[in-house]
């Protein structure tokens, strides 16, 4: 069904202001970001941003689900063109890269957040679902012989959420990072060279 003109613009709008939440969640932290500050990001009324999103939480949960989505499509749908492997360090490169986009470096990952999925019913599934694939990708790689069949599935899928997410946590032993874009690509590699056969290759 085509939508009309006005659906589109509102839609537009719905995107600029998860766009805009996710970059105050990234700079300031959850509880810190506030909604006044959220309209005036983007150029709107108060009144007009609750118009689209009841709640801080609402709109939180919302932005994180679609891009939770996107993340299983674009980890589903490599599958007829990409190895096991492949998709593992796509996947890693798209988490990592999303982390340097949105300025995420030394703020660490926000429990509350994290909560807050847990509790939505479609935003768990999109969590569950992520994890199953990794998984699945994991055993995959082994029985392809892409992935070291003596390791343990459940420590490689932990090295894997561990190295993904290991610019949250750089602050803890460094002062920054004068090239975020260069260590990104190094925790690729060290995953491929911790868990990958000899054989196996992931371009960039």
């Amino acid at each position: 069904m085509t939508r009309t003109l006005r659906e589109r613009q509102k839609q537009v709008l719905r995107e600029e202001i998860m766009g805009a939440a996710q970059e105050l969640v990234a700079e300031k932290g959850y509880s810190a970001m506030s909604m006044d500050e959220l309209a005036a990001r983007v150029g709107i009324s108060k009144p007009t941003l609750y118009a689209h999103f009841a709640n801080k939480d609402e709109l939180v949960v919302e932005a994180a689900t679609r891009e939770m989505k996107h993340m299983i499509a674009l980890i589903e749908t490599q599958a007829p063109v990409q190895s096991p492997m492949e998709r593992l360090c796509f996947v890693m490169r798209q988490i990592l890269r999303r982390q340097v986009q949105m300025h995420t470096l030394g703020i660490g990952p926000w429990p509350e957040v994290f909560r807050l999925l847990c509790s939505n019913a479609e935003a768990l599934a999109c969590i569950q679902r992520i994890g199953q694939d990794i998984v699945a990708l994991v055993h995959e790689g082994m029985a392809r012989g892409e992935i070291d069949a003596s390791l343990d599935p459940e420590a490689v899928v932990r090295a894997f959420y561990g190295l993904a997410s290991a610019l949250h946590k750089w602050h803890l032993s460094a002062a920054g990072l004068s090239s975020p874009e260069r260590a990104a690509e190094s925790l690729v590699e060290i995953f491929v060279r911790g868990v990958g056969t000899f054989n196996v290759q992931c371009e960039t």
